[in-house]
């Protein structure tokens, strides 16, 4: 299973807090400051999801995946201007709503989205590491995460509210009305934010994920070696009691299949 170290996550932390302070002011910045403060054990703890095959399922996964997804959003902006589209939205906009897109997934005030998974079955046969806790009043992932802005009073604009709402893009069939619909003021930050969100997704399973599968492979590889060395030990061995080779033409034998090993 993927892990990062203690300085890893705590390097995280300290990218996304340089972020925070770059893109953000005034009461807004110290009402997030407020929220991350109050989660800040959870922030640095929580994995960006349950199972192995999904993405960033380890501890310090959520903070590795909302600074992935801030950076690359802010990318994604870059490049819409590059192509001349009009991007009305500010960098401070672009940041807080990639920030939040995901932040229901550190569950309520009390109590982590997250626990560990205490089934073997569960781990062993579907990779499943977490599962969710019992939280209060159903709410989904980004209705959650506006909900926790609304508690600390951070404000934030229509642009930015839809953009945290239809991060998902048209993997959640409840966005669809919204996509659907076109936009009088050319919104394209719910574009952006899913873009970011999307293509950060990709990168993460494919250093994480298939990273570990590739490490599989090694170490299977690995033990397949050892078995074919000790059938040929196996084999050296038989030969010298058959046909009682003297200790010192057995040694030569062993140093001829193994001494470059």
């Amino acid at each position: 299973m993927v892990t990062l170290t203690t300085d890893q996550i705590v390097e995280r932390y300290k990218e996304l807090m340089e972020m925070v302070e770059t893109h953000l002011e005034g009461e807004t910045l110290e009402g997030v400051k407020s929220i991350i403060s109050h989660f800040e054990n959870r922030l640095m703890e929580a994995p960006a999801s349950g199972r192995l095959d999904y993405h960033n399922c380890f501890v310090g996964g959520f903070l590795d995946h909302t600074v992935r997804v801030a950076t690359t959003a802010l990318k994604v902006k870059k490049q819409f201007e590059d192509l001349g589209v009009e991007v009305q939205h500010p960098d401070s906009d672009v940041f807080l709503a990639a920030m939040f897109h995901d932040w229901g997934k550190l569950g309520d005030l009390d109590t982590p989205y997250y626990k560990e998974q205490d089934s073997e079955w569960h781990r062993n046969k579907l990779g499943e590491f977490y599962k969710h806790n019992e939280i209060g009043e159903y709410m989904s992932v980004t209705d959650r995460s506006l909900w926790i802005l609304q508690q600390f009073n951070v404000n934030v604009s229509t642009e930015v509210w839809k953009a945290i709402k239809m991060s998902d893009g048209m993997f959640d069939a409840g966005n669809e009305q919204y996509y659907r619909k076109p936009s009088a003021t050319r919104n394209v930050l719910h574009y952006i934010v899913h873009m970011g969100d999307w293509m950060a997704t990709v990168a993460e399973k494919q250093h994480h994920v298939q990273g570990e599968v590739k490490q599989k492979e090694k170490e299977e590889e690995s033990i397949e070696k050892f078995k074919e060395q000790m059938e040929t030990t196996n084999e050296v061995l038989s030969a010298t009691e058959e046909t009682q080779v003297s200790g010192d033409r057995a040694k030569e034998l062993f140093e001829e299949l193994f001494g470059d090993n």
